[in-house]
């Protein structure tokens, strides 16, 4: 029979889906739940913590009327009994990551955990916020803590850095005895190349510089990556460090095997979504083109019959038929933008060629293009119709926001890369401070799944200039 008490929970979160999902994540795993409160603000979990004192707390840092490290602040402040578990998206790590520096327990990413990554997340916050609440009770039960907690601990002397003490979890874990430790500093567990920076020693610096992992060094040069976590205390009557290691080097080589099965399966995603917006564009474009075109034919051939008897209201039937000769016009401009180009037949120069010659109509704009060191059997013809729709693309974003003049076009074989190069001469743009908006993107996205590699360059008032080079693969 569990004996274990059952765990009460607060769960701070505004989006109904994580929370719902977090819900189920906890009924599925074996810990023993008691009550659990849920608050949509920083506001309704005050309240809450009025009246309850939960053991675990799950808290979204970004909420209605507080956000970052000032939502784990405000309820840190409320209750310092419960174990706070972070959870956040991947783009939030930095900020959650100065949590922890500053006494969050762990992190769950959203998305990226199961039952079982619960339900060790919260089993190790609990131990982890019991161990927190021991060292604070006592010296003497700190004693018995320091040594048997199962994470790497030691406490230097601040204005010497000389390790004075460490646990049997950092004996193991570095391979020192505890006699090697104290003849070291904080100093010699960096790795080589970051031993001579400067050594932090106000509290707010030190934690920014801690939120990210950083890799230490065993006794037998083994480089590992930690998380480091640090308390002030009290020790023979001075004040020393309390350094807490977590090593992180499996998990964050999980994570980077996880993200870049993430990139692949993102990619495999897009293409399927380029393919399905192709086939669908094609099925349109069929469809105007052999059912309305034909409808919209027919009839203008009976009102040319109508208006060739003489029928009455003639400028009526006049007026419906330019209405319908519009329309096959429409359709006409639609199915050519939808339908691609058979490029297997025409080439991808000659069908750049007609998109240009749509662009030297407008005024005051004109358009070069070099395509003399290209050839038609260099790459696949699923290439050229990923070329054919950025150049397509990028074209469009300079005729509507750019206000160039000029426009340079160019595609050519450069060490073993076919090198597009889109360049203009308009307002530009300052790279640092604009995001690249939803054309540059979904031009990033269609140039990867053919490898290939974006360069931009621009400045206000200087033109944008968009370079891909794509491999040749022989």
């Amino acid at each position: 029979m569990n004996n274990t008490p059952p765990l009460d929970i607060l769960v701070i979160e505004d989006n109904e889906i994580h929370l719902y999902l977090l819900d189920q994540y906890l009924n599925f795993s074996s810990l023993r739940i008691g009550n659990i409160f849920k608050a949509g603000s920083i506001a309704e979990a005050e309240e809450i913590l009025e009246e309850e004192r939960p053991h675990i707390i799950f808290l979204d840092l970004f909420l209605p009327d507080s956000e970052g490290l000032s939502s784990y602040t405000l309820i840190q402040s409320k209750i310092k009994t419960a174990a706070i578990i972070v959870i956040s998206s991947l783009s939030d790590l930095n900020i959650t990551l100065e949590t922890l520096a500053l006494g969050a327990e762990d992190y769950l990413v959203k998305g990226e955990f199961d039952e079982r990554i619960l339900e060790k997340t919260v089993r190790y916050s609990i131990e982890r916020k019991k161990a927190e609440l021991q060292l604070q009770a006592s010296e003497a039960k700190y004693r018995q803590v320091f040594d048997n907690n199962p994470s790497p601990m030691f406490i230097y002397d601040i204005d010497t850095l000389q390790i004075l003490e460490s646990n049997q979890a950092a004996v193991r874990t570095y391979q020192y005895t505890r006699e090697e430790f104290t003849q070291l500093s904080v100093i010699d567990l960096r790795v080589p190349e970051n031993r001579d920076l400067p050594v932090l020693q106000d509290t707010e610096e030190l934690a920014k510089y801690l939120a990210n992992p950083l890799p230490h060094t065993k006794k037998n040069g083994e480089i590992m990556m930690v998380e480091i976590s640090f308390y002030h205390i009290e020790m023979s009557g001075k004040r020393v460090r309390q350094i807490q290691i977590n090593d992180v080097t499996e998990k964050l080589r999980l994570q980077r095997e996880l993200q870049l099965q993430q990139v692949e399966k993102q990619r495999s995603i897009t293409a399927a979504t380029i393919i399905a917006q192709e086939t669908e564009r094609a099925e349109l474009g069929r469809e105007l083109h052999d059912n309305i075109n034909q409808i919209l034919v027919t009839a203008l051939l009976f009102l040319d019959n109508v208006i060739a008897t003489k029928s009455n209201d003639l400028e009526k039937l006049r007026y419906i038929k330019s209405i319908i000769s519009e329309s096959i016009k429409e359709i006409r401009k639609l199915t050519k933008g939808l339908v691609p180009p058979s490029l297997d037949n025409i080439g991808l120069i000659a069908a750049l060629d007609g998109v240009l010659s749509n662009i030297r109509i407008l005024d005051n704009l004109t358009v070069t293009a070099s395509f003399d060191e290209y050839d038609e059997d260099m790459i696949s013809e699923d290439l050229k119709l990923m070329i054919y729709r950025i150049s397509q693309e990028q074209l469009n974003n300079i005729i509507k926001h750019s206000e160039a003049t000029l426009i340079n076009i160019s595609l050519y074989k450069l060490d073993g890369f076919l090198q597009l190069s889109i360049k203009d001469n308009g307002k530009g743009c300052d790279l640092s401070a604009e995001r690249n908006g939803v054309g540059i993107q979904n031009i990033m996205t269609r140039a990867a799944l053919h490898d290939g590699k974006v360069n931009i360059e621009s400045s206000p008032g200087n033109g944008f200039e968009l370079t891909i080079n794509f491999p040749l693969l022989w």
